[in-house]
């Protein structure tokens, strides 16, 4: 009987043993699970902050290449509608030049223009007095001396022209106003008053 009790005894503490080195191994196996998912979890959060962070410079970096962007097409429109301003006012300067001046500057434009010189020479309204009877007798007499037949005749024909003139010759019109001339001469002067404007550009 008592052999019968060692034995279990002996078998109670060969379980207990048993138990606590499974409950030990456990211990550790828990315990590196445990470093392993923190040291996976430490792994995800460098990587998701150094994603984070390279996504916030690839976005500040379009952001900033978006404002430059835009930046240039606003200067680039201020600047045209400069210009533009720059050429309404050269328009205007030329509308309101004083008599004298006028007919001095019209005057070898119509003689350049007229290729036969017994054309028609339609005017705006307004520069009828300002141009005054004896100005196409002056450019006729020019025409003469060009060995042009001189006999431009001003139209009874206006046209809302802001300067300038157009002559008329068998249906066929050759538009010499200072509002298509400016126009025809942007591309060529554009340039020229552009560095003007803005000098350090």
């Amino acid at each position: 009987m008592a052999g019968v009790e060692a034995l279990r005894e002996r078998i109670r503490q060969r379980a207990e043993e048993e138990a606590k080195a499974i409950e030990t191994e456990a211990e550790h196996q828990a315990k590196d699970i445990l470093i392993r998912a923190r040291a996976e979890a430490d792994q995800q959060r460098e990587a998701i902050i150094a994603q984070a962070k390279q996504d916030a410079q690839e976005r500040k970096r379009r952001i900033l290449a978006m404002a430059a962007m835009e930046a240039r097409r606003q200067e680039l429109k201020t600047k045209e509608e400069i210009i533009d301003e720059a050429f309404a006012a050269a328009l205007k300067q030329l509308r309101e030049l004083p008599a004298a001046k006028y007919r001095q500057l019209l005057k070898p434009i119509m003689v350049e223009a007229a290729l036969t010189g017994t054309e028609q020479v339609v005017i705006a309204p307004h520069d009828r007095e300002r141009l005054g009877s004896d100005f196409i007798a002056a450019v006729n007499q020019e025409l003469k001396a060009k060995g042009l037949a001189g006999e431009l005749k001003l139209s009874p024909e206006t046209r809302p022209l802001e300067g300038g003139f157009v002559l008329v010759a068998g249906g066929v019109e050759d538009n010499n106003s200072f509002e298509l001339i400016l126009k025809l001469s942007r591309d060529e002067l554009e340039q020229e008053v552009a560095a003007v404007l803005f000098p350090a550009s």
